[in-house]
Order: C-alpha cells, then structure tokens, then sequence
C-alpha cells in the first residue's frame, strides 16, 4: 500500500467516524434530496459494507453488498459522463468491463484498472475519483468470492472501500 492510500484511508476513518456510522441506508436516502439519492445509496451502501466487513459477515454477503455497489456505481458514472463528457470514453471503458472485473484475479484488476492498464487514457483527475466508484467494490467482491479467510486479507478489502470513500467526496463536489 503506498503513502497515499495510507493517507487516504485514514482520511476516511475519520468521516466515517464523523458522519454517524449507525445510520442505515433507508435513513439516509430518505433524508437526501432526490437528485442526489444515487449519491446517497452508494455512500451509505460503502458504509454498511466496511461496517460488514468489520463484522466479518459472511463472504457471500459481502460479495452481493459489493456487487450492489457495483451497480450503483454505474448509475453514479453515467450521470458523471453527461456532466464530464472528457471522461466518456475512459468510463465508458470501465462501465463495458464492470461485470468482468470482479471475476479476475487480484493482480489483473490492480494492473489493469487501479492503475489503469486496460483503460484509455485521460487527462481529468475527476474521472480517476469516478472509476474508483466501481473498481474499488468490484475488488472486494472479487475477494470475497475468494474467500475472505485472514485477517490481513479483511483489512486489505476494509481498506479498498473506505479508499472509495475519500474518492467519494471529490465525486460528489464534481457532480454537484
């Protein structure tokens, strides 16, 4: 893990400690706004979903709190695409291999979508903070249907979506 991303998470440690870490999804969608209600479930979902694996649910669970991320997440892009149309192609890329990416090995979605090797090229950091939305909880539920059985394996997918939750704020400034 490098610098950054330590940085980074412990950034969002602290969110989630200031942002009430109890409410439930239902809670919080029903307190947003409703143009902002895809924003909203993802949040929450990526919250519940740390708190899941904190709790050591069982993998299958965390696998479909992920893949529901996943989802989510496509909603978030497209809407993203339509305000940041220089990211077209790069999402568009990423969108087209969501289903495939938490099917590939570990190594695969770190080369090939956190650092970018299968993705077009792009010159707005905004779209980086965007794909993170997707590729961050495909990650986890590539690992839990591996099976999450050690703990540095745990913290390793805690890590990945409280990461996506710092990218989350800077998507959230983009879109709003």
């Amino acid at each position: 893990m490098t610098k950054l991303s330590v940085l980074v998470s412990l950034a969002a440690v602290s969110l989630l400690s200031a942002c009430g870490e109890n409410q439930t999804t239902a809670e919080v969608v029903a307190e947003a706004p409703v143009i902002n209600q895809d924003l909203a479930v993802y949040k929450a979902g990526a919250k519940e979903l740390v708190s899941m694996i904190k709790t050591a649910k069982p993998d299958a669970d965390i696998a479909q709190k992920s893949a529901e991320l996943v989802a989510s997440s496509k909603e978030i892009i497209s809407q993203f695409i339509v305000k940041h149309p220089k990211c077209n192609e790069y999402l568009t890329a990423l969108n087209n291999a969501a289903d495939i990416i938490p099917t590939l090995p570990l190594e695969e979605i770190e080369a090939g979508y956190h650092e970018d090797g299968k993705l077009p090229k792009f010159d707005d950091p905004n779209c980086y903070h965007a794909k993170d939305l997707l590729v961050h909880p495909a990650t986890v539920q590539a690992m839990a249907s591996m099976g999450i059985n050690s703990s540095e394996m745990r913290e390793s997918a805690e890590l990945e979506i409280i990461e996506v939750i710092a990218h989350f704020s800077q998507v959230e400034k983009a879109l709003n």
